[in-house]
């Protein structure tokens, strides 16, 4: 229905009406959306992390795998130890990039006002 200017009180409900039904449709296509995503969050995972294995038969393998080595305690220290070490690499290697980032800007800063009280 294409949009017209509310002039009167009739017109008035009708528009809201027409935008009452209207979110109840945009609900709906949330609610589906919201479904989908938890029936297939586990896979959209794996893909963001190894591109194509959720399709693959690897998957059903990994997990498996994963599973019998947290079923066992020595299994599942041995991993989580692998994963702090891992996310530690990479938060030093993203901090130390920020902060030289940060300083390499700061003496560009520098060296530009220095140029210019020079001149």
């Amino acid at each position: 229905m294409p949009k017209k200017k509310v002039t009167n009180l009739a017109m008035l409900e009708e528009e809201i009406l027409r935008l009452r039904e209207k979110s109840r449709g945009l609900e709906d296509q949330l609610g589906e959306r919201v479904d989908h995503f938890k029936a297939n969050y586990k896979s959209m995972a794996m893909n963001s992390v190894i591109p194509g294995v959720a399709n693959s038969g690897v998957f059903g393998f990994v997990g498996k795998v994963a599973q019998t080595a947290f079923k066992s305690g020595s299994g599942k220290s041995l991993i989580t130890s692998a994963l702090m070490t891992a996310l530690e690499f990479i938060a030093v290697r993203f901090g130390v990039k920020l902060v030289n980032n940060f300083q390499q800007k700061r003496r560009r800063k520098k060296a530009e006002k220095a140029a210019k009280t020079e001149e």
